[in-house]
């Protein structure tokens, strides 16, 4: 097997240059993935799935090397990523060896981009967590520091792309899942603009537009490359944004100055500890540094009503989820399928009303437009993505108290209390304290569908990433990237190696 010994020094733009250059071949980097994949899996439990024979296929397919990743090993997130012929598992037992019937436009866009798709990488149940730990699975482990979560959904591909294995990963975002396992895992996380990538052919959108499809890398060239390749609509799609092809990376180029907005306090009424606040203040402080316009800023909207809007709309698509995999797989999950909190937002599905639905989605929509308002007049808003550094395995899962709670409420039939307002809102908002701690207002942008992205310019003195989140004005993906740049000039990562 031939091995590229310097792989992992590149990104993907870096290898597919070697690449074209002949100075190295296709089979090199993914013989290099593989070997990386082979002797990191057992200790990380990233990727779910390996597709090494898949990904030689796509070599021999592409023999002129088209696409601007041509030959660049990545991992597709198992989750939003239909492949033909193979399952997509979304960290349950009860899609285990489901086969797929389809890919998706997604998939498609990523194979057109010459990429070798080499493995399935690892997800929380369903999305639902904002950490990689199904019980189906397994728990997905910090490089960093084995004992430390990788944050999630997309918290496999961030602890491959970390480790190495590859230089970027399919990931998703429905409320902080792109960003939270990059700034979890020292990597760049860009949450798109809404409606840059189809949900075609099975969806025109998911959880009601909160969700945004995209990557986790290293660097914020490979980002700006793989977004200018999928930013795309495809027909039938119930919205679209207009993107000019060529613009993120040209965005690459130059140092504009912009106008930043500081913001540390969550409008849900958690705190976020000293060490994130520190993390704020030395990104401040090197944005002053490049010459941009700090100041301090605030959230006016209802942060605790986002929340219980939120949940409400997640459950009700969790519950239909459910109706659409059920002719999929040819029959209804057993219970021993699907954990307990899964199973819990499918039944609180179910139990909302149709006005439940709508008065969250109207709700929603004002606090979006109230949130716009508050940043409009920056370019920029600096805000953190995580509370602290990254917690420990096994404590943003479920703990045991809540396990018995939500197994009562199904056992025990007691969906009907949340037909009363009152009751519903008492229960949604102790969820707040209890499940968002971690990542208190992630969901902002996810709600107004304004891009937003996570650098890893912050470690603490224990060698672990704590990232900060920056987000621009709707569609302005171009500012965010011009900034990251600057930043990874400033305060270069790409030399950090987790020591596995």
């Amino acid at each position: 097997m031939p091995i590229f010994s310097e792989y992992s020094n590149y990104d993907g733009v870096g290898l597919a240059e070697l690449i074209r250059k002949k100075d190295i071949s296709a089979i090199d980097a993914l013989d290099s993935a593989i070997d990386l994949i082979e002797r990191l899996n057992p200790k990380l439990n990233a990727v779910h799935r390996t597709m090494y024979h898949y990904a030689t296929e796509s070599i021999n397919r592409n023999q002129n090397m088209d696409g601007i990743f041509a030959g660049i090993p990545m991992l597709l997130k198992d989750m939003d990523s239909s492949l033909a012929n193979y399952p997509m598992m979304q960290g349950s037992n009860y899609l285990k060896d489901t086969v797929m019937p389809y890919d998706n436009y997604l998939t498609k866009s990523f194979r057109q981009s010459g990429a070798l798709i080499c493995g399935k990488s690892a997800t929380p149940e369903f999305g639902l967590a904002i950490t990689t730990e199904p019980l189906a699975f397994g728990a997905t482990r910090n490089p960093w520091d084995s004992n430390k979560s990788t944050g999630g959904s997309s918290g496999g591909a961030a602890s491959a792309v970390s480790s190495r294995m590859v230089p970027f990963a399919h990931a998703s975002d429905g409320g902080g899942s792109i960003r939270i396992p990059a700034a979890s895992c020292g990597l760049v996380g860009l949450k798109p603009n809404r409606a840059r990538t189809s949900f075609g052919p099975s969806h025109g959108d998911k959880w009601g537009g909160l969700t945004h499809s995209g990557i986790v890398s290293r660097t914020v060239r490979d980002t700006a490359y793989m977004y200018d390749h999928l930013f795309s609509t495809t027909v039938g799609d119930p919205y679209s944004v207009s993107y000019e092809k060529g613009s993120l990376i040209k965005s690459l180029e130059g140092k504009q100055k912009f106008k930043i907005g500081v913001n540390q306090l969550s409008r849900t009424g958690l705190e976020i500890t000293e060490e994130a606040k520190k993390a704020i203040q030395f990104n401040a402080k090197l944005c002053e540094d490049l010459g941009h316009d700090v100041e301090e800023m605030e959230f006016t909207h209802d942060g605790l009503l986002a929340v219980r809007c939120f949940v409400v709309i997640i459950c009700s698509h969790v519950n239909q989820m459910f109706n659409e995999l059920k002719d999929v797989v040819g029959r209804s999950f057993k219970k021993s399928e699907v954990e307990t909190a899964t199973r819990l937002f499918s039944y609180l599905g179910k139990s909302f009303r149709a006005s439940d639905y709508t008065w969250a989605r109207y709700n929603l929509q004002k606090i979006a437009r109230q949130i716009m308002e508050d940043t409009d007049k920056y370019d920029i808003v600096l805000t953190p993505i995580i509370s602290q550094p990254p917690p420990n395995i096994g404590e943003l899962r479920p703990n045991k108290q809540g396990t018995i709670i939500g197994e009562l409420i199904q056992t025990l039939k007691l969906g009907f209390l949340f037909k009363n307002s009152s009751l519903r809102d008492a229960f949604l908002d102790r969820l707040a304290p209890e499940s968002l701690w971690y990542a208190p207002d992630a969901m902002i942008q996810n709600i107004t569908g304004q891009p937003s992205i996570s650098v890893p310019t912050y470690w603490t003195k224990d060698n672990l990433p704590l990232g900060v989140q920056f987000a621009s004005r709707y569609a302005e993906e171009d500012k965010l990237i011009n900034l990251a740049m600057q930043l990874e000039e400033s305060a270069p990562w790409i030399q950090r190696k987790p020591n596995i």
